[in-house]
């Protein structure tokens, strides 16, 4: 028989108060994992949140979809932004944010560290120092910045890439590797990006990340999900294990 798992996260969900102003709703049905959330006029993250999560600013990565109503966000870096109804959002740690206007905003994130969202003394970006030279790659990889990639890998780096296309093979070497991620930017104009999720370490020289790998190449657009299986020593990356979701879609794109 199939097993077809389903929550109802107002009767199921485990339900975290605001310190006013609101509460989330947090709840799984087998893999998929919600936090719905409902931010009453008047809310603000420093003054409904600050309280519970016991940081200056919120911590929180946040993978959203505005249900009804509309937010202000203000970064720790002084950028600014609005998101209303109907908006999808990728929002990164360290921000404060306001509802705007006289209606609640109701939302869904499916960030895997919305899970720890306003829970008294955890710290969502909470991780060690594996999981912060993984971030930092990836955002290195998404800027161009070669010279912090240089200062994660080990001279004798391998990175494993699978499939059939014209990517695949190990890239030995740090000039290896470096070259491997720029031919991705030769071959999609500059447009790839691997969106990290999530990622997490044993805190023995062991992480895994998983991250939505987006790039454009001949009028096509690749979307496709992946992970690296990451082995450390000391401060730097010395194996690269790369995994695709869709392997065939990986090999079509980069033929």
């Amino acid at each position: 028989m199939t097993e077809i798992l389903i929550s109802n996260l107002a009767k199921e969900g485990e339900k975290r108060p605001f310190k006013a102003h609101g509460h989330v709703l947090v709840g799984s049905a087998g893999g998929a994992c919600y936090t719905h959330a409902t931010f009453e006029p008047g809310w603000r993250w420093s003054k409904d949140v600050a309280p519970i999560a016991g940081t200056k600013s919120c911590q929180t990565r946040h993978l959203g979809y505005v249900i009804t109503g509309e937010m202000h966000i203000i970064a720790d870096d002084g950028t600014e932004i609005d998101v209303r109804t109907g908006d999808a959002f990728d929002l990164p740690a360290g921000h404060d944010a306001f509802v705007v206007g006289d209606k609640p905003c109701v939302m869904i994130d499916i960030s895997p560290q919305a899970t720890a969202y306003a829970r008294a003394g955890v710290t969502a970006a909470a991780g060690d120092r594996y999981t912060d030279i993984v971030r930092r790659g990836y955002k290195a990889f998404n800027t161009g910045d070669i010279d912090t990639l240089r200062g994660l890998l080990s001279i004798d780096v391998i990175q494993h890439v699978p499939g059939a296309s014209q990517l695949n093979g190990d890239y030995k070497g740090i000039d290896a590797v470096l070259d491997y991620y720029g031919r991705i930017g030769e071959l999609t104009d500059g447009t790839a990006r691997a969106h990290l999720v999530d990622v997490h370490s044993d805190g023995h020289g062991h992480a895994v990340s998983s991250h939505v790998l987006s790039a454009t190449r001949k009028g096509t657009t690749l979307v496709s999900r992946g992970s690296i299986l990451f082995t450390f020593i000391g401060e730097k990356a010395t194996d690269l294990l790369e995994l695709h979701a869709d392997t065939p879609a990986f090999d079509a794109f980069f033929a």
